[in-house]
Protein backbone atom coordinates (compact mmCIF):
# COMPACT_ATOMS: atom_id res chain seq x y z
CA UNK A 1 0.00 0.00 0.00
CA UNK A 2 1.34 3.44 -0.93
CA UNK A 3 2.09 5.96 1.78
CA UNK A 4 -0.05 9.08 1.98
CA UNK A 5 1.77 12.41 1.49
CA UNK A 6 1.04 13.24 5.14
CA UNK A 7 2.75 10.01 6.28
CA UNK A 8 5.70 10.29 3.93
CA UNK A 9 6.27 14.02 4.58
CA UNK A 10 4.91 14.77 8.08
CA UNK A 11 6.83 17.98 8.90
CA UNK A 12 5.05 21.14 7.80
CA UNK A 13 7.26 24.01 6.69
CA UNK A 14 6.91 27.60 5.54
CA UNK A 15 9.06 29.64 3.20
CA UNK A 16 9.11 32.06 0.30
CA UNK A 17 9.41 30.52 -3.12
CA UNK A 18 8.90 30.98 -6.84
CA UNK A 19 6.07 29.12 -8.54
CA UNK A 20 6.82 30.14 -12.14
CA UNK A 21 9.42 31.79 -14.36
CA UNK A 22 8.52 35.29 -13.17
CA UNK A 23 10.82 34.58 -10.21
CA UNK A 24 8.43 36.41 -7.87
CA UNK A 25 8.76 35.00 -4.34
CA UNK A 26 5.48 34.26 -2.58
CA UNK A 27 4.65 32.65 0.78
CA UNK A 28 4.57 28.84 0.50
CA UNK A 29 3.51 26.07 2.83
CA UNK A 30 5.16 22.73 2.07
CA UNK A 31 5.98 19.47 3.81
CA UNK A 32 9.28 17.73 4.48
CA UNK A 33 10.18 14.15 5.27
CA UNK A 34 10.77 13.13 8.87
CA UNK A 35 14.23 13.74 10.35
CA UNK A 36 16.33 10.58 9.96
CA UNK A 37 18.99 9.06 12.20
CA UNK A 38 21.82 10.78 10.33
CA UNK A 39 20.05 14.12 9.74
CA UNK A 40 20.23 17.44 11.51
CA UNK A 41 17.11 19.56 11.81
CA UNK A 42 17.17 23.32 12.07
CA UNK A 43 14.99 26.39 11.84
CA UNK A 44 16.07 29.04 9.33
CA UNK A 45 16.04 32.42 11.06
CA UNK A 46 17.34 34.53 8.16
CA UNK A 47 18.17 33.77 4.55
CA UNK A 48 19.94 35.72 1.85
CA UNK A 49 19.80 35.16 -1.87
CA UNK A 50 22.43 35.88 -4.48
CA UNK A 51 22.16 36.47 -8.21
CA UNK A 52 22.55 32.73 -8.84
CA UNK A 53 19.32 32.20 -6.88
CA UNK A 54 17.59 34.80 -9.08
CA UNK A 55 18.68 32.93 -12.23
CA UNK A 56 17.44 29.67 -10.72
CA UNK A 57 14.08 31.12 -9.59
CA UNK A 58 13.51 32.48 -13.13
CA UNK A 59 14.58 29.17 -14.72
CA UNK A 60 17.14 31.00 -16.84
CA UNK A 61 19.25 27.83 -17.04
CA UNK A 62 16.29 25.58 -17.91
CA UNK A 63 16.68 23.19 -14.95
CA UNK A 64 14.30 24.58 -12.29
CA UNK A 65 11.43 22.47 -10.95
CA UNK A 66 8.66 24.57 -9.40
CA UNK A 67 7.88 25.45 -6.72
CA UNK A 68 11.42 26.33 -5.65
CA UNK A 69 12.60 28.00 -2.44
CA UNK A 70 15.88 29.77 -3.31
CA UNK A 71 18.59 30.83 -0.88
CA UNK A 72 21.63 29.27 0.70
CA UNK A 73 23.22 31.86 2.97
CA UNK A 74 21.33 31.11 6.17
CA UNK A 75 21.36 31.85 9.89
CA UNK A 76 19.93 28.85 11.75
CA UNK A 77 18.76 27.63 15.13
CA UNK A 78 19.69 23.96 15.63
CA UNK A 79 16.68 21.89 16.70
CA UNK A 80 17.99 18.31 16.49
CA UNK A 81 21.43 16.71 16.06
CA UNK A 82 22.14 12.96 16.33
CA UNK A 83 24.37 12.07 19.27
CA UNK A 84 27.08 10.63 17.02
CA UNK A 85 27.35 13.82 14.93
CA UNK A 86 30.12 16.33 15.53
Amino acid sequence: MAKTPETEHPITSYGYGACDTSGTLVPLNFSRRATGDKDVRFKVLYCGICHTDVHFARNEWGVTTYPVVPGKSIKIYLIYKPLDTT
